[in-house]
């Protein structure tokens, strides 16, 4: 069904390839094929999801890059006077909208459960966050997870509204067909992956421990990990050193990740925290079987009675938990009946619809 026409301009620190840029991606897509005109503003980085707005009718305004802050926000005030809806997502673009905006209605999106200035002391970050959401109309948080850190850290003043709008996910896979419960033996290769930038956040050391437990119980497996970040060159010499590097493989970046995924046993994510998670939904999606750590939205994606959440930061628990699904057909069909189940909660309609309340109010 096509609404009115409302314009929106999302402010989004970079349109690289991540969680908070696939998400904008999606709901632009989804707003522009509701009759919506939209306008994204990256503010840095490379363009590399431009050519995916450019196709769903979706313009770029890629005029800021090459600028510093300071003259970004010149040239927005100048740019950008029409009272239209104005979104920010990530916190580059919230402090920019501030500047530029404050007397027009803006929304925030808070797409992390981090601070909103990670490497400054708590009450710079704390003032900045204040400062920056005191005019908006709504703070939304991806998670009721990252709603609650932005609440116990203070990093958000009673002024604006609140609420929670989980990501919306279109399902890409069809006719898969479902995988059969995966037997741990020696002589079968287990095929174990994930979807990660490579940070600290995503704490890709439990899988290195990983390996190091399935060579010792002389299992075959091969564990690839999809992705960039500046812990690169540091995991891969822990490889190295560990002796794993025909076991372990980095891959990088990959524009569509389903040909991977449909090829493993397991996705694994190993993250310290998640604002949400969007690669869970890319794993059920694909139908594979998820090991994922106990810790912020990751119980909230899959539910809090996934037999595959371990103890965060635990190698121990990773292990035992995946010895727990190959070994134990129930626990395995178990994951795959819930997973099914889960996805279904995380629709584009949905996504849509709770932002489309809040604009077609404004």
């Amino acid at each position: 069904m096509k609404s009115k026409e409302i314009n929106v301009v999302h402010v989004i620190t970079t349109i690289e390839r991540g969680g908070a840029e696939n998400a904008v991606l999606a709901l632009a897509q989804e707003q522009v094929r509701r009759g919506y005109k939209v306008i994204v503003i990256p503010l840095k980085g490379n363009l590399e999801l431009n050519n995916e707005f450019n196709l769903a009718g979706v313009t770029t305004d890629t005029s800021l890059i090459a600028h510093s802050f300071l003259n970004q926000v010149k040239i927005f005030r100048k740019k950008y006077k029409e009272d239209v809806i104005f979104h920010a997502h990530l916190p580059r673009s919230e402090l920019l909208l501030r500047l530029c905006k404050a007397k027009y209605r803006y929304f925030v999106t808070r797409h992390n459960t981090e601070k909103f200035f990670p490497h400054a002391p708590n009450v710079v970050s704390r003032l900045l966050s204040r400062f920056v959401t005191s005019k908006s109309d709504t703070v939304i948080a991806i998670s009721h997870a990252v709603l609650q850190f932005i609440i116990k850290s203070r990093e958000i003043s009673n002024k604006p509204q609140t609420t929670v709008i989980y990501y919306g996910y279109t399902r890409r896979c069809k006719n898969v067909q479902k995988k059969e419960q995966i037997l741990a033996l020696p002589h079968r290769t287990l095929r174990i992956g994930t979807i990660s930038r490579l940070a600290p956040q995503k704490n890709l050391n439990l899988l290195i421990e990983l390996g190091l437990q399935l060579k010792a119980m002389r299992q075959e497996f091969l564990i690839q990990i999809v992705g960039e970040g500046p812990d690169k060159s540091l995991l891969e010499n822990r490889v190295r050193e560990k002796g794993l590097e025909n076991k372990i493989l980095f891959l990088g970046k990959k524009s569509n990740v389903m040909p991977f995924l449909q090829e493993l046993d397991f996705f694994v994510l190993t993250s310290n925290y998640e604002g949400f998670g969007l690669v869970l939904l890319e794993a059920m999606d694909a139908t594979l079987p998820i090991i994922a750590s106990c810790n912020s939205a990751i119980p909230e994606v899959l539910g809090e009675n996934h037999l595959g959440l371990f103890k965060s930061g635990d190698s121990q628990s990773l292990f035992k938990i995946l010895l727990g699904v190959l070994q134990i057909p129930s626990t395995y069909e178990e994951i795959m009946k819930l997973q099914s189940i889960r996805l279904d909660n995380f629709t584009m309609d949905n996504y849509f619809n709770a932002h489309h309340k809040l604009f077609a109010s404004s």
